[in-house]
């Protein structure tokens, strides 16, 4: 059986030790503003990437991966007769899955590519399973129905405290974004279905919490098998949300990660996630 090689988008919450353990590509988008490049993904931290979110008026943004780069990359990968798996962002957060499906097209590698159809933490549980099922020796049409099913017992939440980019986005409308700035909003945003979805507003800690103390009372009807908690800035949200959390399931591994470039230019600042799977 031919060997199986991963690719993936930079946005996984992916540790340096699992992309060597399993030899997973990463892309590596370009860090655009004002027209001109700054950097790429791959070469700033998150923490880095948000003191220059903070101090730029103009935003920096994220840039697609061309299709000439990621066929390229499909052509090397697969020069020794490897199939190629490329399992990507949502496509709701990012073109690279649209740009991917080009390069597959006009690859002359064998190549297969995903729509995780989830945000950062929930593509990592994705690629991470493809990689222990590669490590396996299934195929690919084995490990398809499998991730599949991790993504639908994934679930994503996201509590944002400063509209600003969830309006530059398109999450929220204008008017409630200028109307929730003026009134001191927070926002809790599901992201399921390959999109999101507004579930909770209201003066800041308090909606948020009460959403939480709601949405806790489910997931203890839930086998929750994992759990990650991002943050966009100052971690003292997320390391509450941690507390809160372990209270209730101290047998369920909790990791907190800040957010990538990726997910921060979609959420903006002062932002927090839990992403979590089911058994």
């Amino acid at each position: 059986m031919n060997q199986i090689k991963l690719v993936t988008d930079s946005a996984a919450h992916l540790s340096k030790a699992d992309l060597q353990a399993y030899g997973i590509s990463v892309l590596n988008p370009p860090i655009i503003m004002d027209g001109k490049l700054l950097g790429y993904v791959n070469k700033i931290s998150s923490e880095k990437f948000l003191q220059l979110f903070d101090q730029c008026s103009n935003k920096p943004i994220i840039g697609d991966v061309s299709v000439g780069e990621i066929t390229r990359l499909y052509n090397e990968l697969g020069a020794d007769g490897s199939q190629i798996l490329s399992i990507h962002l949502s496509d709701k957060l990012s073109n690279t899955y649209a740009n991917a499906k080009t390069a597959a097209s006009k690859s002359t590698s064998q190549v297969t590519v995903v729509n995780s159809q989830v945000t950062a933490a929930g593509l990592s549980y994705q690629v991470l399973e493809a990689a222990k099922l590669i490590a396996a020796g299934k195929s690919i049409p084995d490990i398809l129905p499998q991730l599949t099913k991790i993504r639908n017992r994934t679930r994503i939440f996201f509590s944002v405290r400063n509209n600003q980019q969830i309006v530059n986005n398109r999450i929220i409308g204008k008017l409630r974004g200028f109307l929730g700035k003026h009134a001191n909003t927070a926002y809790m945003i599901q992201f399921g279905d390959n999109d999101f979805d507004l579930v909770a507003h209201g003066s800041k800690d308090e909606s948020l919490n009460e959403f939480w103390q709601t949405q806790m009372q489910a997931m203890h009807d839930e086998c929750i098998v994992k759990l990650t908690i991002l943050h966009s800035g100052t971690n003292a949200r997320a390391q509450f949300l941690r507390e809160m959390l372990n209270d209730e399931f101290p047998f369920v591994p909790i990791s907190i990660v800040p957010t990538n470039p990726e997910m921060t230019t979609f959420i903006g600042r002062e932002s927090t996630g839990v992403t979590y799977l089911l058994g």
